[in-house]
């Protein structure tokens, strides 16, 4: 009897580590600095779209209730507390964008002009509650770019209906990935996801030929000028990047690139999250150094359990005979 358990445990171990998948998701460090950052850019893409489609009461007020998830109650008050005048400022400047929002004959050159004084006071914000060198930090600026892409991935999959999470690179459908110049990453490296920082960018081209529909026109708006965001931000980190950087920088943009031709060209939400995970987190994992919050998967503790269970049960044998 004691035999069958130990050989029981022992097949619970097997299958463990026969199923240990090497990819787990992306749980990045949180920074309060690059969260702000990143809310107030995504609150900047809502309110021009809000602008946007000022004229069509469906649309403008999705994208009022979106910015809303950016900017609420608490932010206002924190705001309030370092600059009562800005904080005054941007409240009334919200209010008369959002105030436009379905009104017969509006002029969408004014709601574009409201949208951008709008924007200008959270430039302000920015500068009033996030020091200078933070800013300049290319930590802190990557982090808000994951932020942001990780919004892309939210709105994308909203955008065609998916019924996964496109955030949870375990839901990617990993056999459809072309591995062209996989030689460039050995079978290894997989382990931590930095190995997958060597991978070029033209790996990517057997993803597409996948369209998928789109369900939600609001949502795939957001995601589509995130993305141009997220690029804009970009920009700003390769020039405050160490140049030590810039091989990983060179395949994080054009990885965005790719991006936003295959939020463009409306395909797989797979091909969407596996641009996003695969090759943008992994470069931003090496190249600067951002830190991933350690995953210990259910499969490796099955093992642990097993081999302790098989030493304990052994033990225990002579004092059982």
């Amino acid at each position: 009897m004691t035999k069958k358990i130990v050989a029981s445990l022992m097949v619970i171990a097997l299958v463990g580590v026969l199923f240990v998948h090497p990819v787990f998701a992306h749980s990045f460090v949180k920074n309060s600095d690059a969260d702000l950052i990143a809310k107030i850019q995504e609150f900047k893409v809502e309110s021009k779209l809000i602008a946007n489609n000022i004229s069509d009461s469906k649309m403008s007020h999705w994208h009022i209730a979106k910015s809303q998830e950016y900017w609420g109650l608490n932010d206002m008050n924190t705001l309030t507390q370092q600059n009562a005048t800005l904080a005054n400022s941007l409240s009334t400047a919200i209010n008369d964008l959002y105030s436009l929002s379905g009104s017969t004959n509006v002029d969408p050159t004014i709601a574009s002009q409201k949208s951008y004084a709008l924007n200008q006071l959270l430039d302000q914000v920015e500068s009033t509650e996030i020091s200078a060198s933070i800013q300049n930090n290319a930590t802190v600026k990557s982090l808000a770019i994951i932020n942001v892409l990780n919004q892309v991935l939210v709105d994308y999959g909203d955008a065609i209906g998916s019924n996964v999470d496109l955030t949870n690179m375990a839901n990617m459908n990993m056999s459809s990935m072309s591995m062209n110049n996989s030689s460039s990453v050995s079978s290894g490296s997989m382990s931590g996801m930095k190995g997958m920082s060597g991978m070029q960018s033209g790996s990517m081209s057997g993803m597409s030929g996948m369209s998928s529909i789109i369900v939600d026109e609001a949502a795939y708006q957001s995601a589509q000028e995130l993305t141009t965001t997220a690029q804009s931000m970009f920009q700003d980190l390769n020039s405050m990047a160490p140049s030590s950087t810039s091989s990983y920088l060179d395949k994080i943009g054009t990885a965005l690139g790719n991006l936003q031709q295959a939020i463009g060209a409306k395909e797989s939400g797979n091909n969407v999250m596996m641009i996003v995970h695969m090759y943008i987190h992994p470069n931003f994992i090496s190249g600067l150094n951002i830190q991933v919050v350690p995953e210990f998967p259910m499969p490796i503790l099955l093992v642990m359990l097993s081999f302790i269970s098989v030493i304990i049960i052994t033990k225990a044998l002579p004092k059982i005979r």
